[in-house]
């Protein structure tokens, strides 16, 4: 006979009490949201199944795509929804993770890219329900309402670019509605908290976890090594690779350039670099030396991969930022820089400088981005939105 097998490990934070969890798979074992290491721990103790919906960010090291990898690749089944888990299945779907649900669909095709989208305030000791809207909820209940005609597409807009300028600490309907200037009726806040995307596709995510258990039936697959896989000589997971495969030193020069510009440097690399005629004159494997001792290379890379491949998607889609997106891209880059405005930050850098001209082609390369996520929400046109991005429409 074969061995038996190890009931799923559902890691499930916020997006959803764990009653809608069990309820669809009542063996499953309820984590809290995933953290680095997390998933490794639970493949060497043969389970076999894993569903990721929440995960630790922030303060703590977040589930890397190395680990997701390495658990496919040792033979076990990982679905991604919701949350980080969406995140982490559509980094890793070409490796074999798979995806559920409309938030793993935009994140895999790059219509949203940052955690930031699906971050919300929870106390840990009671991860359900969430204190604050995840920022991607409230694209989709306006983009609906639009849709049912409760509201207008300007107005949308407007809604959504005051929560992007709050913190998701405190990001909720009544706070969004209030920084932009409109008001709020008891209607509307209902109809809106009942469209919750982050629960909905964690139920569908249980479901197709429940169905590759019925695909997978049988025996359980042992450990494609009798080795603890995925981890190194001494006894310490595998570091992600933030390369994606790239040759470090064909993009350095750009990295360097991103992190600088995008405000990600701050301090760490501020009094090391130096600018002429728009080019480094600072050997760039001095930089990297630091940036390798930061801790934060790794996320970092990963960070400009995403951002890197938004504004090449959004120039193959012909789009161009409209007055609105570049306003946001301001805001973004002066908050990041930790000064009052974008005019302050061209005159703390000196506004005829290399360092200024890389800032003002930034500014324009990431209101790419916050245009090509805006029509893909909002936008009334779909002919060029990708295949998979048609599936999405509102219930």
């Amino acid at each position: 006979m074969g061995a038996m097998r190890m009931p799923p490990v559902v890691f499930l934070g916020p997006s959803a009490p764990a009653s809608d969890i069990l309820s669809i798979l009542p063996n499953a074992i309820i984590r809290p949201p995933a953290r680095r290491g997390d998933l490794y721990a639970y493949r060497i103790l043969r389970h076999q199944f894993f569903l990721v919906l929440d995960g630790a960010f922030g303060n703590v090291l977040a589930i890397s795509p190395r680990e997701v990898v390495d658990v496919v690749q040792d033979g076990a089944v990982v679905v991604g929804a919701s949350s980080m888990g969406a995140l982490r299945a559509a980094d890793c779907f070409p490796a074999g993770a798979h995806g559920a649900g409309i938030i793993f669909r935009l994140f895999k095709q790059r219509v949203i890219s940052a955690e930031d989208e699906v971050a919300v305030l929870y106390r840990e000791e009671m991860p359900f329900p969430p204190l604050t809207e995840p920022l991607i909820n409230m694209r989709i209940a306006l983009r609906r309402a639009t849709r049912k005609g409760l509201m207008g597409a300007p107005e949308a807009e407007g809604i959504i670019s005051a929560a992007q300028s709050l913190h998701y600490t405190m990001r909720t309907w009544p706070g969004a509605y209030q920084k932009a200037g409109r008001h709020l009726p008891s209607e509307m806040l209902d109809l809106l908290k009942a469209i919750d995307t982050k629960r909905a596709d964690a139920v569908q995510a249980a479901n197709k976890v429940l169905k590759l258990l019925e695909i997978e039936g049988g025996p359980l697959r042992p450990l494609s090594s009798p080795q603890l896989f995925g981890l190194s000589s001494d006894g310490r997971e595998r570091a992600a690779d933030g390369l994606s495969g790239a040759d470090r030193k064909q993009i350095e020069v750009e990295f360097i350039e991103w992190l600088c510009c995008s405000g990600r440097a701050h301090s760490r690399l501020d009094d090391e670099i130096a600018w002429l005629d728009g080019e480094l004159t600072v050997p760039t494997s001095s930089v990297w030396n630091i940036l390798e001792g930061s801790g934060e290379l790794e996320a970092d890379l990963m960070r400009f991969n995403i951002f890197r491949r938004a504004v090449s998607e959004a120039r193959r889609c012909g789009l161009r930022p409209g007055i609105e997106d570049l306003r946001q891209a301001e805001r973004q880059l002066a908050n990041a820089h930790r000064v009052g405005s974008w005019n302050e930050l061209l005159t703390r850098k000196g506004r005829s400088s290399s360092y200024s001209k890389r800032l003002s082609i930034h500014r324009t390369q990431l209101a790419l981005t916050k245009c090509l996520r805006r029509t893909f929400l909002f936008g009334p046109g779909q002919s060029t939105k990708p295949r998979e991005v048609l599936l999405w429409h509102p219930k």
